[in-house]
């Protein structure tokens, strides 16, 4: 799904008139608030840490020492079970040393943010159904129209949930995602 796509089921659910391909959302009024909550939307789903946007790397210092924490990182996590390491102005902080200063690289998970028209299908599915009930809510605000929109996004974070899970190769002992004992012995 492609991001004017989700804009205009948006702006169909408000009843507004979706946008032609000459139009620019900026100057839109309904347009822009519709392309705000389609974004903070994104942000929100894609900070649960979906197998396509969660990664683990290890951040090495600069030259100064410092290992900076990109601005398309919505979180990360050093690995280690015992690290005192946080996140601090877009800097690894380690606690124990009371320092930003590192001399060796941190082993950390990040979830990565993306753009729209990277995510897959069923997400931004997801994505849209969560932009679309925020804006409506803010919008229009009918109760049964609210209830409507927040059925469809159950059904979207259903679908999302269970094909980030198909995706995933959990290990029933260790996994929140694996529902079924797998046989490996086959493999």
């Amino acid at each position: 799904m492609q991001e004017r796509e989700a804009i205009n089921e948006i702006l169909v659910n408000i009843n507004e008139l979706p946008l032609d391909d000459t139009d620019v959302i900026e100057d839109i009024n309904i347009a822009v608030v519709a392309n705000t909550f389609l974004n903070v939307s994104r942000k929100e789903v894609l900070s649960y840490g979906w197998n396509f946007n969660s990664l683990t790397l290890n951040m090495y210092p600069n030259v100064s020492g410092y290992i900076i924490v990109p601005d398309s990182v919505l979180s990360i996590d050093p690995t280690a079970d015992t690290s005192t390491i946080i996140t601090r102005d877009y800097k690894l902080y380690d606690n124990s040393t009371q320092s930003f200063q590192f001399t060796d690289s941190v082993e950390c998970q990040i979830v990565d943010d993306i753009a729209f028209d990277d995510i897959p299908f069923v997400v931004a599915n997801y994505i849209v159904k969560l932009a679309v009930l925020n804006t409506y809510s803010n919008q229009i605000g009918d109760a049964k129209g609210i209830d409507i929109r927040a059925n469809l996004l159950k059904l979207a974070k259903i679908e999302a949930y269970r094909d980030d899970a198909n995706k995933h190769d959990g290990n029933i002992l260790t996994s929140t995602f694996a529902t079924t004992a797998l046989d490996r012995t086959s493999l």
